[in-house]
Parts: C-alpha cells; sequence; structure tokens
C-alpha cells in the first residue's frame, strides 16, 4: 500500500476523534507547507494535482506523525490503535510522576483490601492522588488455579474459547491461572457512580477509600478478565502473565502513563498492537517496572471482543520475549 493510501486511511480513521489547540494547529500547518512543497505535483489522492487545506491538511499532518511515532498534543503524546468501533490509547502526560513511597503504599492497600474479599468478589478503590487527581480501581480476589485444564473448565464458560501459549521462554514455567485480574477494568458508568459515592467517604488528607462493588459479580456478567501467570527463574518479579479482558465492541481504553514510558507500534501475527514500557508502575510491583504487548481480537457474531495483554515485571523480559509468548497463542 502506498504512503498517500496509508495516511488516507489513517485520516479517515482518526480525524473524527482528534481535536487540537488552535496554536498547534496553526504550528502543524505551518510545518506542512515546507514538507509538501508545490511542485510534487504528482502526489494526488484525487487523480489531479491537489494542494490539500484547511482541516484535512492538518489531518493529514496529524495521521503522518501517527504513523511514525505517536501524536504530539500540547505536553502529551498520545498514541492510538483502532479495532472498528474500539480502539487502545495509551496517553504520555510529560508532567508530573509516581513516587515509589505512594505507589508502594496504594500496592499495599490493594493487597489489604484483596484480603478481606471473598474469592470472586471485587471491591472499588478511590485514589486521591497527591497532584489532586482521582482514579477509581476495581480491585478483584480471583480463584486460583494450579492447573491450565482446571482454568479452562472454570472459565470457558464465561469468557469464550481462550488461546493459551504454545511456547515460552527458556526458564519460564506455568505458575497459576486466575479466575480474574487482580486489578480490573471499570467502565464510564461505575466511574461515575462509585467516584461520587466514594468521595463522600474520602476524609480530608487521606488518599484511600473502598466499598465492596454491588454491580452484578463479575462471573455472573462475564466481565471477568482471568489470567495465566508464569514464573521465571529469578524471584516473585520475574513472571510472564496472559490476560484476557471482554470487551463491548465500542469500548475505548484509555492508559494514563508518565513521560519516562516507552511506547512502540507492533504487530502480533497480522493485528496491530502496542507495546508500553513503564519504570514507575510501583502499584503493580516494588521495582516499579512493568511492560506488556496489548491488542484487541474481534469476535465477529459475539457480543464481546477479547483484549489480549503479554506483561512482565521483569526488566530482563525483552520485549522479543513477550513478542514469542504472544504469537505462539493458540
Amino acid at each position: 500500500m502506498s504512503a498517500e493510501s496509508q495516511l488516507k486511511q489513517k485520516v479517515n480513521r482518526y480525524k473524527q476523534h482528534t481535536t487540537m489547540p488552535e496554536p498547534l494547529e496553526q504550528r502543524l500547518a505551518a510545518s506542512f507547507e515546507q514538507f509538501h512543497q508545490p511542485q510534487q505535483r504528482g502526489n494526488t489522492l484525487t487523480g489531479r494535482p491537489v494542494r490539500v487545506r484547511g482541516t484535512a491538511r492538518i489531518a493529514l499532518v496529524l495521521c503522518g506523525l501517527m504513523l511514525f511515532g505517536g501524536v504530539v498534543y500540547g505536553a502529551e503524546r498520545l498514541w492510538q490503535v483502532t479495532y472498528g468501533a474500539t480502539r487502545l490509547e495509551v496517553n504520555i502526560q510529560q508532567e508530573g510522576n509516581e513516587s515509589a513511597a505512594f505507589g508502594n503504599n496504594t500496592r499495599r492497600m490493594i493487597a489489604d483490601i484483596q484480603s478481606q474479599l471473598g474469592v470472586n468478589e471485587s471491591a472499588m478503590l478511590l485514589i486521591a492522588r497527591p497532584n489532586g487527581m482521582k482514579e477509581l480501581r476495581m480491585i478483584n480476589r480471583p480463584q486460583i488455579f494450579k492447573d491450565i485444564e482446571s482454568w479452562r473448565k472454570a472459565i470457558e464458560p464465561v469468557a469464550g474459547k481462550l488461546s493459551v501459549p504454545g511456547r515460552l521462554p527458556e526458564g519460564y514455567h506455568f505458575a497459576e491461572g486466575r479466575s480474574d485480574s487482580k486489578v480490573g477494568i471499570t467502565d464510564d458508568s461505575w466511574v461515575k457512580k462509585y467516584t461520587n459515592v466514594l468521595t463522600k467517604r474520602l476524609k480530608p488528607g487521606e488518599h484511600y477509600a473502598w466499598i465492596k462493588s454491588f454491580n452484578v459479580p463479575n462471573q455472573l456478567a462475564g466481565t471477568v478478565s482471568p489470567e495465566l501467570v508464569y514464573q521465571g527463574p529469578k524471584g516473585e518479579n520475574d513472571f510472564i502473565s496472559v490476560t484476557y479482558s471482554p470487551l463491548t465492541p465500542w469500548a475505548q481504553l484509555m492508559s494514563d502513563v508518565w513521560a519516562d514510558t516507552k511506547v512502540e507500534h507492533l504487530k502480533v501475527g497480522s493485528e496491530e498492537a502496542l507495546y508500553v514500557e513503564i519504570h514507575q508502575a510501583y502499584e503493580n510491583n516494588s521495582n516499579g517496572y512493568y511492560a506488556y504487548i496489548r491488542w484487541i481480537e474481534l469476535r465477529e457474531n459475539e457480543e464481546r471482543n477479547i483484549m489480549h495483554e503479554v506483561g512482565t515485571g521483569s526488566a530482563e523480559v525483552t520485549r522479543e520475549m513477550l513478542l514469542q509468548v504472544a504469537e505462539g497463542l493458540r
């Protein structure tokens, strides 16, 4: 496919969802004029020489940036992969960070909440960060399975047939299966409902408030995000996990990360995917490191698609090792 065709596809896919400040639009327009010289009359989208103008011109520059490394939006950088009506987004915020002390305290809070839940119960945790932002987390206490076949028998009637790793990096072995992820996905209606309730419970100077979920249990609602965990030879953070999250066909998943995060577009087989490498994920691990590959499997004639995540807490697990696991799912 020609570069022009790729750009045109990106225009059609993204221009309906993209807005930008006027000063940034003007700077992009000036850059475009320098790049797209009038003498390049052979480059056309309509079969005749054209000068792309106005918002179409800006969208073309914007989509060109997306092809070659994300979108610059003010002080932020946005990475996005679209699958039909659903999409994955990673938003790199240039300001602020997650301190190790606060992140580790949040991780301990999550573990304490899980210890107070029954198996397959969930809770909602509101986190009031030192920078003034509030975030809602779903906290689950999953059922643990010691062999894959038992996990499949319990999970597949809820989540449908799932592909499991057919090959692993040397030294990694199956450790456990989980009926759900320990920290799950929330939707917009839950965020609004629980944020209102928990904000009233948040005492002055405190950073956490939580309540047991009063939604339909994940197992009954079919909203579980089951996991498989493979342990490596070097201890607690040396693992590779595979997580499966059912999504509605119109789900929009946004992840906010800090400036030192590395993001890349890649492919898992023929599927577009994002590779994300975070160095301040203290809520996940005491070492702050978490890397993952995510992509969405569209399931025709079914109510839900599946988001796959192959992740690790070890900086020694390379992108290529995660990709090996991702491409070996069968």
